[in-house]
Order: structure tokens, then C-alpha cells, then sequence
């Protein structure tokens, strides 16, 4: 696969402080002719797995040589060690805290370097800020066909997160709600594949539950839904997401991530 001059970024950096623009600075300053995607720059603070799941949504819509860059780093300046990944189509750049799990489900025998090669890396190297002093920098030297295992050492042991899956148990499924967008719309981790194989089971009668709130069918569009009482739908991710028509079903129904989902008769 060959490196293109794309380069998505995805952090839990905000908008309001000059950390994203220093990075692209970083990288221009090694390529001039980078060109720079916003994934997110609003990932909760140190949340390792929303920056997961916004990433597994997202990497695979861009042009084959991508080089992803991810920086949502609570562990910056410790042991944790900075990874390059190169997978069938794509590269990844950032910390080996399992951000980049969703890679080794489908991909197991991708190519993991650990990022050794100081030459790469822009002196001096601070404690706090290795999206702009590693990260950057070697996706910079990336983008300007530098190969990856000039990089580092050859790895086989990165991090892989350990995520909330549905339990699917006799007589029903319990999910939860893994993200909140800004719509308010609750998404949560049961997939329209678990959900139809459950109620084909059930001649298709079956309920979702969260807390004490039943919502009794699934809509094929948001503007299906009728009044204020909550609905769901599958989403673009192929979730199952649970939402109030024009409004926030999080404040609303007074939901956070982590809440339990159920479907059952």
C-alpha cells in the first residue's frame, strides 16, 4: 500500500486551545502538501473508548493510504508506547492504549511498530504534549514516504480494549448506551444483525426497555416517530439508537452512557 498525503485527525484536544493547530503546524513543516481531515476534536477527555468507536465508524470512508492520527492520551509521558499500525488500506498513528482496537478484530495480521526512531520525533521531546512531538511528527515523515519500518521495532503485543458487549440470554438481550451525540440521541452497542436474529426467534414480538420507559417499535426513519415519547431506529453505525423526535432523548428520559438497554417480550 502506498502512503497518500491525507491525514485524518481525531483528539480529545477541543477547540478553544492551540493544540490541534500546533500539530498541523508539525506536519506542514515536514510536508508542505498534507492535507488535514477533522474527524473530532470533542472526544470526552481521556475517553479512550468513544475516540474507539468514533474511529471504527469513521476510518474506512476515506481513500486507501489514509494515515488516521489519533491522540486521546491519558497515559502521555509514562511506559505506554507510541505505535504506527499499517493495516490492508490504511495507517494509524498514536498511543498503544487500544484506541486502535477495532483494527485486530478484522485484521489480525496487521504490521504494529513501535516508535523508537528519535530521529523522527521533534526535539525536545515534552512529557505532555507527544501529539505534537512524536505523533505529528512521524506522521508527517509518513505522509512524506518515509516507510514504516523505519520507524521502530516490529511489535505483537498492542493493547486491545476490553468492550461492553450485549449478553444475548434466553428470552432477551441487555445492551447499553455506549455514546450520547449531540442530538441527544442514545446509541447503543446491540447491532441491527443481533437485533433481528433475537426477534426472528420471537415471530417479532418483542420490547426494548430502557429504565422504565418501553418503546415498542423500531422506525424506519426519525420522522416516523409520533409526538415526544422516545423511538428508535437503526442507525448509520447499524445500532440500534434510541431517540425523541426534534428533541434530546439523553436529557429527557435522564439517560447516560453506560445505561442498561433491554429487549425482551
Amino acid at each position: 500500500m502506498k502512503q497518500n498525503n491525507i491525514i485524518t485527525l481525531t483528539t480529545d484536544f477541543g477547540l478553544s486551545d492551540p493544540f490541534v493547530g500546533i500539530m498541523k503546524g508539525v506536519m506542514l513543516g515536514i510536508n508542505p502538501s498534507v492535507k488535514f481531515i477533522d474527524i473530532s476534536h470533542l472526544i470526552e477527555p481521556q475517553n479512550i473508548i468513544e475516540a474507539y468507536y468514533t474511529l471504527k465508524f469513521s476510518y474506512k470512508y476515506f481513500p486507501s493510504g489514509t494515515i488516521h492520527m489519533a491522540v486521546v492520551d491519558p497515559g502521555v509521558g509514562s511506559e505506554r508506547r507510541p505505535i504506527l499500525i499499517e493495516s490492508k488500506d490504511y495507517f494509524f498513528i498514536g498511543p498503544d492504549n487500544g484506541i486502535f482496537s477495532f483494527i485486530f478484530e478484522n485484521n489480525p495480521s496487521v504490521n504494529v511498530i513501535e516508535l523508537t526512531e528519535k530521529k523522527f520525533f521533534l526535539p525536545p521531546i515534552s512529557q505532555t504534549f507527544h501529539g505534537r512531538d512524536i505523533f505529528a511528527s512521524v506522521a508527517g515523515w509518513l505522509s512524506s514516504d518515509v516507510k514504516p519500518y523505519e520507524f521502530g521495532i516490529p511489535i505483537n503485543n498492542p493493547v486491545i480494549l476490553k468492550l461492553p458487549e450485549p449478553a444475548i440470554e434466553k428470552g432477551k438481550i441487555s445492551g447499553e448506551v455506549i455514546h450520547i451525540d449531540r442530538f441527544g440521541n442514545l446509541i447503543t452497542n446491540i447491532s441491527e444483525t443481533q437485533f433481528h436474529s433475537f426477534i426472528s426467534e420471537r415471530d417479532g414480538k418483542v420490547r426494548i426497555k430502557i429504565k422504565n420507559f418501553i418503546i415498542p417499535s423500531i422506525c424506519k426513519s426519525y420522522s416516523d416517530a409520533v409526538g415526544p415519547k422516545p423511538s428508535s431506529i437503526f442507525n448509520s453505525w447499524g445500532l440500534l439508537e434510541i431517540f425523541v423526535r426534534n428533541g434530546d432523548a439523553g436529557k429527557k428520559l435522564k439517560i447516560k452512557k453506560g445505561n442498561k438497554v433491554v429487549i425482551g417480550l
